[in-house]
């Protein structure tokens, strides 16, 4: 065999090599990213408009989903949790009364918290908190603006803990007439929509679960106006696109 049949032979088995190497690594990444995916991130579409305006109906949402970390199946073994449900966090969770929904909502009390409201204020711990810079408020809105008492008590356990808050408002009231603020009880949150007076929230169906939580959502991965354009207007299609909002991080 001379040498240039030689110096072919060597390459093509080098080339087969890297070949073998890289297809390694593809069906390597195809792997991993496809098991761990479900448990890293997901992407959301906000349909409504109680997070305006921080998110806007059409915002199309990354949420990581194992910030609060997640139970690896069949045990109650908990990894990748980093930090704890905290106050301020926006985030994606089964809402206690439509099992089969996602609701996106700001996380504004934790567990062992005391919360109520009076009018546009919110009060956490005795403190009034400052939520200027991401919520607002509409001059009239056919949901009641205090809390507690809870807006609709059907939706609430028939635990204790809720008995004084499922009273009229009237009722309420009269047995509290300095006001009585919920306590967030064990591994709840309370969750309230930014968008104030146009959100069904804790305020109506009680704390979430931590269980519940699916994730916290971090950017606003794309986003589109809700005005119809047929396939070939090409020009409403691209003027849809809210290109000022794509990568932004959500506060």
């Amino acid at each position: 065999m001379d040498r240039n049949t030689q110096n072919h032979n060597q390459l093509t088995k080098s080339r087969l090599s890297r070949f073998q190497q890289l297809k390694g690594i593809i069906f390597t990444l195809i792997f991993v990213f496809g098991f761990f995916r479900p448990f890293i991130v997901d992407a959301y579409l906000i349909p409504s408009g109680s997070m305006e305006d921080t998110l806007l109906v059409g915002d199309r949402i990354l949420v990581c989903k194992f910030m609060y970390g997640f139970k690896i199946p069949g045990t109650d073994i908990k990894v990748f949790d980093f930090h704890e449900p905290a106050r301020g966090d926006v985030f994606v969770f089964i809402p206690p009364h439509e099992r089969n929904l996602h609701f996106i909502k700001r996380i504004v009390a934790v567990a062992g918290d005391r919360v109520f409201t009076e009018g546009e204020r919110l009060y956490v711990n005795g403190q009034r908190v400052d939520e200027q810079s991401y919520t607002k408020h509409l001059p009239y809105s056919h949901f009641r603006k205090d809390f507690p008492p809870f807006r609709s008590s059907e939706y609430l356990s028939q635990d204790e803990t809720y008995s004084d808050f499922t009273l009229t408002e009237s009722q309420f009231r009269h047995k509290f007439p300095e006001g009585k603020p919920f306590t967030i009880p064990k591994n709840m949150v309370f969750a309230m929509g930014d968008n104030r007076d146009q959100s069904s929230d804790s305020r109506t169906w009680g704390p979430v679960d931590v269980d519940d939580i699916k994730g916290q959502a971090f950017m606003v991965m794309w986003s589109t106006r809700n005005r119809p354009a047929k396939m070939w207007e090409i020009w409403k299609i691209v003027g849809n696109i809210r290109l000022n909002r794509i990568g932004k991080l959500i506060r």
